[in-house]
């Protein structure tokens, strides 16, 4: 059997002093310099340190050892108060208290469990799913509080439904600040107005203070808690929330007037005019001429559905192309006018734009969109259904806080880093080789 000798990362101050391996596995004996003095756990007394030896191992998983386990082996050492004679374990620096494994075996266990689930990370390494669930509420306990000193100037806030038919919402606050690393702030029950308050006040006061904008959907609820929890904040209304709104209005007027119509074709008739449905829904620029010349067949039949396809075109046009508020405050109201004209039955959709045009507008200064809060819903979503459904809000902000923040913080190697290594070993055996 081949012997070699390499280097390791230990803890500060944790030294091996004997190496022994048992059938797949390898025991490492470690040592640690004990402290000079203790505080008593049950009386707070702090004296001279009284340690007494127990005589017996201790071992601790460790990382494994070329796909083998490997195990840490200490000898037990206690601590005796010198005022209540209380004996307290001396826990070493590379666990916690009551774990049966090492700091750096936890941080393995969570990066195995990004985009896996307990189930299958406990049997990957042969220990319990409780135990994978313990070791992740250790790890993640502090990633739940918000640093007090942390800046936010910028957040998102949603409802996701953790079971069908709509049920069981939960709100996501989402810190939007840099685009680029969107970071999860808070997962609450609820989707009503007593949700989103409880999501801001994670945040401090100072921190809902320097918050200078809020994107929510059109709903009273997230839009009340944003206006009395964030006093310097303005809310910005995604242009996909609003466009949902215009096209669903103009799809209700389009089947309104084409069902008429096509009651009067044959099977194959209404095949083809299913198809024209497509093309009406399109861009004219990404259209081809034969399909122009198809869609100016079907409007020749319809007029109204020209009108209607103009409207859509319009709306998307000055959404792409407005520069500033006031211009493009200008262009949808003349827009709304024609369109009322045309199609009285819009005035409810004017409505809606006139209840939150502020918000709408603000879109237009900020360009600010909530593809990144979509994004993590739809992230949640395929959390909830590779862990075969979540129930509890804080279960499902653990497995997002490991999908999204620290599956980028636990990523070691990239391929850049790794071509780098590639490159170095070629040239240190290169003159081996020749």
């Amino acid at each position: 059997m081949a012997s070699i000798t390499i280097d390791i990362d230990l803890p500060e101050g944790v030294e091996i002093t004997s190496y022994e391996r048992c059938g797949k596995g390898h025991g490492f004996e470690v040592s640690w310099p004990w402290p000079e003095q203790c505080r008593c756990q049950r009386c707070g007394h702090e004296d001279q340190a009284r340690l007494e030896q127990s005589g017996k191992s201790r071992v601790v998983r460790h990382l494994d050892v070329w796909g083998q386990p490997s195990f840490w082996i200490y000898e037990g050492v206690f601590q005796r108060c010198a005022r209540c004679h209380h004996r307290q374990d001396l826990i070493p620096p590379f666990k916690r208290k009551d774990a049966s494994y090492t700091y750096a075996f936890e941080e393995h266990v969570v990066r195995l469990l990004i985009g896996s689930t307990e189930e299958d990370v406990a049997r990957r390494l042969g220990i319990s799913a409780e135990t994978v669930g313990r070791i992740v509420k250790n790890q993640l306990r502090d990633a739940k509080i918000i640093d007090p000193a942390r800046v936010i100037i910028d957040v998102g806030m949603d409802e996701i439904s953790l079971k069908k038919r709509h049920k069981l919402y939960v709100t996501l606050l989402t810190d939007l600040s840099d685009p680029e690393r969107p970071r999860l702030l808070a997962v609450k029950p609820g989707r009503d107005e007593a949700a989103g308050r409880a999501c801001l006040e994670c945040l401090t006061p100072e921190q809902r203070a320097q918050v200078c904008s809020y994107g929510v959907d059109m709903g009273a609820s997230y839009n009340s808690a944003c206006s009395k929890q964030l006093p310097n904040a303005r809310g910005v209304t995604d242009r996909f929330h609003v466009a949902k709104l215009w096209n669903e209005a103009l799809d209700g007027l389009r089947k309104k007037i084409t069902r008429a119509h096509k009651a009067k074709l044959s099977r194959a008739e209404r095949k083809e005019f299913r198809s024209l449905m497509w093309e009406m829904r399109r861009s004219p620029l990404s259209l081809t001429a034969a399909e122009r010349q198809k869609l100016e067949k079907l409007f020749a039949q319809i007029p109204e559905l020209r009108t209607l396809y103009n409207l859509r075109v319009r709306f998307k046009a000055i959404f792409d192309t407005a520069t500033n508020r006031r211009r493009a405050a200008l262009a949808l109201t003349e827009l709304f006018m024609d369109a009322t004209d045309a199609f009285p039955e819009l005035d409810k959709f004017v409505c809606t734009y006139e209840h939150w045009q502020e918000q709408i507008l603000n879109y237009f200064e900020s360009g600010q969109t909530s593809g990144v809060v979509e994004g993590i819903n739809n992230k949640a979503r395929v959390v909830t259904k590779r862990a075969y459904g979540i129930k509890s809000a804080d279960t499902l902000w653990t497995r997002l806080l490991l999908d999204l923040d620290r599956a980028g913080e636990i990523v070691v190697q990239t391929v850049a880093s790794l071509r780098n290594l590639v490159r170095e070993f070629r040239s240190v055996f290169s003159a081996v080789c020749t």
